[in-house]
């Protein structure tokens, strides 16, 4: 045989087995679970705990400082998990440290938030939610894993699924808006497209549910505050999305700022024990908000830190993130009797079994690889993919005598307002994008330059300052320009920082003075059209007369600029429904469309006394309802039809009906599915989301949209608090949105009478 063919062969074998052992199978559960009892059995009490650390790197503020050594700290085995906020060379030193210099070599974890991107940023989550599109909500999560790991991270803190229905509360713009059905399917979309299928991918990365639980119900809309809420309200509203994220097989769930009926989340026995250890079955592990489990001392709840350690961790709490107050004092509470070291080990458990699903212990360096941070970061492909949310995600809530899009005939056109380039806040990409970079943004001056037609010219005006402010020199400048304009634009909204953490406001109407912006171009009786930016509803009833159309932005993401240029001059047509309700006045809120009904409904709508109607100076309705949105086409729904109107327990209830594209585009309709309980042994919402279905359809097309209903589509938390249904009517209902809807009535008959269960 020739010598060099050996050689050769000695080289494939070589590298075949080089690539066997790094691309060998992941453990099966049984191994994992066989390797955790042996290095368990290894580790010494403080380096249990340690599992139970994570510690920040370079990264600090007034409210989390860290004096610790962190170095020092984890050759000890004592930081479990890192929030690093830095570059992959210093990760990979931190993770040599922990695998190299501790006794046992336990890799660590390295989590951060990447809530709606991590580079190339996606629209902000509530944007995502208005495209009802599980598959590209999917697909954009899988891209920021795709990134995020890339550049050294393998946990993150999201999805966010806070039923909110206070538009004052900041953190609406990181949720789904305030349904639990559309949050749950959202909830299993981020779900997977985060952790994929297979955790020991390099692409792959931890999600965390939070805030665990009811913290969008925080009183006031206000950050960190209290919650109130019933324990059905809890089960039927707040808790289901974190349900289907359990379903979906998510590693980790983050507990909540919120003290919720008295007692904070952080440490919370019936929410961690209970519900989601209980009876939810959670194979996964808890970890504290930032700091959360310190604040139970300012929370009231404990008088120290020591015994915030002993509540939070016996209530159910795995994971101490940032506060040191494990590391501090369970070693402590566990020579002194008060917490037996089983517990710990348990909780250590569910940490080491995700290090090894992850397959760190393997491979504790495969997320530090500067290549595939340099390939795989910021693509031509997730760029598009970002793009293309972001057009279906933006709502188009007004549009009179087809004002948009923008035809050719406008020579002129005027762009003007406070968000037309502004990078300074974020402002087009929205909070929580601590890893991208303002001058990646597209602005929309350079969207509508890049989309134009060639004979089409753009005149830009700031007309506005930071923060909204229009001072009258450059509200005259603006007002001149668009007096020889063909059509006006006007970009108006929130700055960035006005909405996330912290960002509550008791004001949400536009800031500043944008609406006497609006008011001095409506004057000119010129065609224009207004985008709002903003990470929430706002209340725009005092200039939604005087607006011909108006398309509802969100926070766009990269790509916003290209986006919103794309659907104002019509190469795109809008298609998004709102997630969650836009009030009338501020004094509606919380407004959310699910309410329960009243013993008095109104029954003449002039009358200003009798009947549900809280306000005597404002209507009942919204200024828009959830579930709304236009399209530049236009759609017809056929009759409403069911399969039969009495059915059984065992039986499948198919509702449909055919939906035609009468309009001049091409376009998506999003056809919603509701149901009504007229009655029960507890009142029942007057509608409630069971299912849709978001599809195209060109002009002249048409559709038969098809839904199934079972008797668990119907259930509720009954009077005896069992998740169950009696006999009865049901109304069922289709539409456009949850205001303009078709319905039929169908009997349940043959599960259980209400008579008959109480007669018993």
């Amino acid at each position: 045989m020739d010598t060099n063919y050996k050689i050769n062969l000695s080289i494939v074998f070589f590298m075949f087995c080089s690539l066997a052992t790094f691309a060998q199978p992941a453990l099966n559960d049984q191994q994992i679970e066989q390797k955790v009892d042996a290095l368990l059995k290894k580790m010494t009490l403080r380096e249990k705990v340690g599992q139970l650390n994570q510690l920040k790197g370079n990264y600090s503020t007034d409210i989390y400082e860290q004096n610790i050594d962190l170095n020092e700290a984890i050759k000890r085995g004592e930081v479990g998990a890192l929030t690093p906020y830095t570059n992959l060379d210093q990760m990979r030193k931190w993770q040599e440290l922990a695998v190299d210099s501790s006794r046992l070599g336990i890799p660590m974890l390295y989590g951060a938030d990447v809530i709606h991107g991590y580079r190339t940023i996606f629209p902000a989550p509530i944007g995502q939610a208005s495209s009802w599109d599980m598959k590209k909500i999917q697909n954009a999560e899988r891209i920021a894993a795709v990134e995020a790991t890339a550049a050294g991270l393998m946990w993150n803190f999201t999805p966010m699924l806070d039923i909110a229905r206070d538009p004052r509360w900041g953190r609406v713009m990181e949720g789904g808006g305030e349904d639990p059905y559309l949050v749950s399917q959202i909830a299993r979309a981020r779900v997977r497209g985060i952790q994929g299928d297979d955790l020991s991918k390099p692409n792959t990365m931890m999600a965390t549910a939070k805030h665990f639980a009811a913290y969008g119900r925080a009183e006031g809309g206000q950050e960190y505050n209290s919650t109130e809420v019933s324990e059905r309200t809890l089960r039927e509203i707040y808790l289901p999305p974190f349900k289907a994220a359990q379903e979906e097989g998510i590693a980790c769930m983050m507990n909540g700022f919120n003290a919720i009926n008295g007692i904070p989340a952080t440490a919370n026995e019936f929410l961690l024990k209970q519900v989601l250890r209980k009876e939810w079955k959670f194979k996964g592990f808890m970890v504290s908000d930032a700091n959360s489990i310190y604040e139970l001392i300012p929370h009231g709840y404990a008088a120290n830190k020591k015994e915030a350690a002993y509540k939070a961790f016996t209530a159910g709490s795995d994971t101490d993130l940032w506060a040191n107050v494990y590391m501090e004092y369970l070693p402590e509470l566990v020579k002194e009797g008060y917490i037996d070291e089983k517990d710990i080990d348990a909780s250590v458990r569910k940490i080491l079994i995700y290090k090894y699903k992850m397959g760190l212990f393997d491979h504790p360096y495969q997320y530090f690889n500067k290549k595939r941070f340099k390939k795989e970061i910021f693509t031509k492909a997730h760029k598009q993919a970002s793009l293309e949310l972001a057009e279906e995600s933006m709502v188009l809530l007004k549009n009179e005598n087809q004002t948009l899009p923008i035809t050719k005939k406008a020579k002129k056109i005027a762009l003007m307002g406070p968000l037309v380039n502004s990078r300074e806040f974020k402002d087009l990409i929205g909070n929580w994008t601590g890893f991208s970079k303002p001058e990646d943004a597209i602005m929309l001056d350079q969207g509508f330059k890049d989309v134009k037609a060639k004979d089409q010219e753009i005149i830009f005006s700031q007309a506005c300052e930071a923060w909204g402010k229009c001072p009258d020199a450059l509200m005259d400048e603006a007002v001149e320009i668009a007096k020889k304009s063909d059509f006006i634009v006007l970009a108006l909204g929130e700055q960035g920082y006005n909405s996330g953490e912290c960002g509550s406001r008791a004001d949400i109407t536009l800031p500043g003075n944008q609406e006497e912006l609006i008011e001095r171009i409506a004057a000119l009786n010129k065609p224009f059209a207004v985008l709002v930016m903003a990470g929430r509803p706002m209340v725009l009833t005092s200039v939604i007369d005087k607006i011909p159309a108006l398309l509802y932005c969100w926070q766009p993401g990269t790509m916003a600029g290209e986006a919103i240029a794309n659907l104002v001059f019509g190469k795109k047509s809008p298609s998004a429904k709102l997630p969650m309700t836009l009030p009338y006045a501020l004094g509606q809120v919380p407004i959310y469309y699910n309410k329960l009904s009243s013993g008095r409904p109104k029954l003449d709508p002039k009358d200003k006394r009798w009947g549900l109607n809280s306000w005597s100076d404002v209507p009942n309705e919204p200024l828009f309802a959830f579930g709304h949105g236009l399209t530049y086409s236009k759609f017809e729904y056929g009759p409403l039809k069911v399969n039969k109107t009495t059915f059984g327990p065992e039986d499948t209830l198919e509702v449909s009906c055919t939906v035609k594209n009468t309009g001049n585009y091409d376009t998506d309709e999003i056809t919603q599915l509701y149901i009504r309980d007229i009655a029960a042994s507890v009142a029942r919402p007057v509608k409630e989301l069971k299912g849709f279905e978001r599809f195209s359809l060109k002009k002249g097309e048409q559709k038969e949209v098809k839904f199934t209903l079972t008797l668990d589509d119907l259930k509720y938390w009954n009077d005896k608090m069992n998740f169950d249904v009696e006999d009865g009517t049901f109304r069922i209902m289709v539409g456009p949105a949850s205001d303009n809807v078709q319905e039929v009535t169908v009997e349940l008959k043959g599960y259980k009478s209400f008579f008959s269960k109480n007669v018993q």
